[in-house]
């Protein structure tokens, strides 16, 4: 019976989703969707998968071994607090930043050994044993999912996105600066921005030159190792299968792939977003000062990141809360000194950074108050009034299944952020989860999934869609969510199978030659069938969502991908330039609205305001044209037919080539002239 209730519930979200994918937003919609989720959750929300909350048999000796560490954890904190005292003038000094890291570092160390010195021992023994090696069936599914987002992630890497945008000129510059030698703790450029990112842009660049494409291919590594980590958190918050089945379902998760082939910074969110909830679960059940010390050092590392993360952190204090209205609510009185041990170490992390937005709180808050003069300060926009608001947060929480960002760079414009098959899944997963509040580490989980939609919400200009950017952390919160139906309904399954005797199907075959007669006995029954079943179901599941994203990111996006078609009008002024030969003899006539200076001098692989090719005036007397002495390159728009016609005029002596963009129409014009 709870079988055929699925079905329907299925039925129903299906039916609601093709509604909302034909833009029919109304109330039928909203209703199928709803029964579809009640139904669901009044029928599977007895079915348990997550973990209990109550701590471990060694969580008391932990906290009586703590209580004797706190003078040394002390010591080793303050050191690194001292090492702050050499980051003057926003920069990472190597005296201070040994005794900040090492600091850090020494008191993690100091706590792990501390808290098992016997299984540390035995941990590095069994390493060199000679013990038989065998792979786990979990690990070779982790590992196949793995494999399939780095095909996603890497394909055509250097093809698709091909224009570098107008931000990541900045990302470039900022590596470069890396590189000679200026260990910046905040990057004040475009409005100011965290800088982690940057030093990752360094790391890869020992292995692949500074260009554009080692700047994607460092996002699109952290967009791979983001799948592990998922994994890492649905184990802990349920149990391996969760994890498994959400960790694939991100590998070919569209949202995702976008975010970790652009080469921006947020491409770190989704993955410090999951290891903070993950270290501070692990903490929770554990009770070991080690794992808070390791989650506080996450929440601090993860400041470093990107704007919207702080939210994350709002959303583990605000969890605790909901955690103490759990069915085993924590013992507060042993839990706090943890709990401070978590927070002090996530201070000492980030003191660089809080040292610099105590001194520059105007750079440091430059991104947030330009957000809010663009919501104030233009008397033609509707005010932020509570309806307005909440409009917004609808608009937030429809972005999974209606309407997504409107920018073409990063979406299909107006196209939902997930898959339908994970679109459809959410609403199930979020009913489920919500009937279970208070089991497990769930209330956790369903705050995380909403706090980090509320940067989005409140950043966003009044009827503005969703940016892909600002609400990526609920990525991983939101497809462990998708999971859980599958689960659910997966071990109803097993519960079914055990009602069957282990083998009570036989299939025979009979093969004959002249000489004798075979015969093949295969041994098989209803037990293993209907154990088999939600695996196909969720490879089905899955093979569906790979084929919708593989198309919507190499078809339909490429295609929308500025400057049409995924051609880059910038990148294809560099090549024709670069062709020319002689860079300082190649001009550029300012048309607007056209290209980004900053893009195309990221291409030539030069630093921006070193060389400035561009200008606005065709006058024979003055730069550039004077100094044009024997030959010159000058690139036009193609509707500038004056400049063109003036050009002819003053030179002679002149070549002219359009350049077609692939859907035939000009994307810019080469002038070769000549005195």
């Amino acid at each position: 019976m709870r079988l055929l209730v699925a079905v329907l519930c299925l039925v129903l979200a299906v039916f609601a989703q093709r509604r909302f994918d034909h833009k029919l937003i109304d109330n039928l919609a909203f209703l199928s969707y709803g029964v579809a989720g009640v139904l669901f959750a009044l029928t599977f929300g007895d079915i348990a998968l997550e973990r209990e909350v109550t701590p471990a048999a060694s969580a008391e000796p932990g906290r009586a071994r703590f209580a004797k560490s706190v003078r040394v954890v002390t010591v080793l904190l303050v050191v690194a607090l001292l090492g702050c005292l050499d980051f003057g003038g926003n920069r990472f000094r190597p005296p201070g930043f040994l005794l900040w890291g090492g600091g850090v570092f020494l008191c993690l160390l100091y706590l792990y050994l501390s808290e098992a010195p016997k299984a540390f021992g035995e941990r590095v023994a069994a390493l060199f044993s000679h013990r038989p090696f065998s792979i786990p069936r979990i690990w070779l599914g982790l590992g196949i999912a793995v494999l399939l987002g780095a095909v996603l992630r890497l394909h055509q890497l250097d093809v698709i996105p091909a224009d570098i945008g107008w931000d990541l000129p900045y990302n470039y510059t900022d590596a470069l600066s890396i590189l000679n030698g200026q260990y910046r703790i905040f990057f004040p450029a475009n409005q100011g921005r965290e800088g982690l990112f940057f030093y990752l842009i360094v790391l890869v660049t020992r292995f692949a030159p500074l260009s554009h494409f080692s700047i994607k291919l460092t996002s699109a590594l952290v967009g791979i190792a983001t799948i592990p980590a998922l994994y890492l958190l649905g184990r802990k918050l349920f149990n391996p299968s969760v994890g498994l089945v959400a960790a694939s379902f991100l590998a070919v998760n569209r949202w995702h792939i976008v975010l970790s082939r652009s080469g921006f910074r947020v491409s770190l969110l989704p993955i410090f977003t999951i290891l903070l909830l993950y270290t501070v679960v692990r903490a929770l059940q554990s009770r070991r000062p080690f794992d808070f010390a390791l989650a506080g050092w996450v929440m601090g590392l993860g400041q470093y990141t990107y704007t919207s993360y702080i939210f994350a952190v709002v959303a583990v204090f605000a969890g605790l809360a909901a955690y103490a209205f759990s069915t085993h609510p924590p013992r507060w009185r042993d839990l706090w000194p943890l709990l401070v041990l978590m927070i002090a170490v996530a201070l000492v992390v980030y003191a660089p950074l809080g040292r610099f937005a105590l001194e520059h709180p105007e750079q440091y808050l430059q991104r947030a108050g330009l957000q809010a003069r663009l919501l104030m300060s233009d008397p033609d926009r509707p005010k932020m009034t509570m309806p307005l608001l909440w409009e917004n947060a609808r608009t937030s929480l429809l972005m999974y299944h209606v309407y997504g960002d409107s920018n073409v760079r990063f979406n299909v414009a107006f196209f939902r952020h997930f898959g339908f098959v994970s679109a459809v899944l959410l609403v199930l997963g979020l009913f489920y989860t919500l009937r279970r509040w208070r089991k497990g580490n769930n209330s956790m989980l369903l705050v995380m999934f909403f706090f980090l939609i509320i940067p989005m919400t409140l950043a966003m200009l009044p009827h503005e869609m969703p940016n892909v950017f600002r609400a990526a952390g609920t990525i991983g919160p939101a497809l462990i969510l998708c999971t859980l139906p599958l689960l659910a309904v997966g071990k109803r399954f097993q519960e079914l199978s055990f009602t069957y005797p282990r083998f009570d199907l036989l299939a025979r075959f009979k093969m004959s030659s002249a000489d004798e007669t075979y015969e093949f006995i295969w041994q098989l029954g209803r037990r293993g069938l209907l154990m088999l079943l939600p695996v196909l179901l969720v490879a089905l599941l899955l093979a569906a969502e790979y084929r919708e994203t593989q198309h919507f990111y190499f078809h339909d996006f490429a295609n929308v991908l500025p400057d049409r078609q995924n051609v880059s009008i910038a990148k294809e002024m560099a090549r024709q330039m670069e062709a020319y030969g002689d860079l300082e003899s190649c001009y550029i006539k300012v048309w607007p609205h056209w290209f980004d200076g900053r893009a195309l001098q990221t291409y030539l692989r030069r630093q921006y305001g070193a060389w400035n090719p561009e200008f606005h005036d065709l006058v024979p007397d003055q730069p550039p044209l004077s100094s044009i002495a024997e030959r010159g390159l000058i690139i036009l728009h193609p509707d500038d037919t004056a400049g063109l016609e003036r050009l002819r005029a003053i030179f002679p002596r002149h070549a002219t080539v359009v350049h077609y963009l692939p859907d035939g129409m000009p994307g810019f014009i080469s002038v070769y002239v000549e005195r």
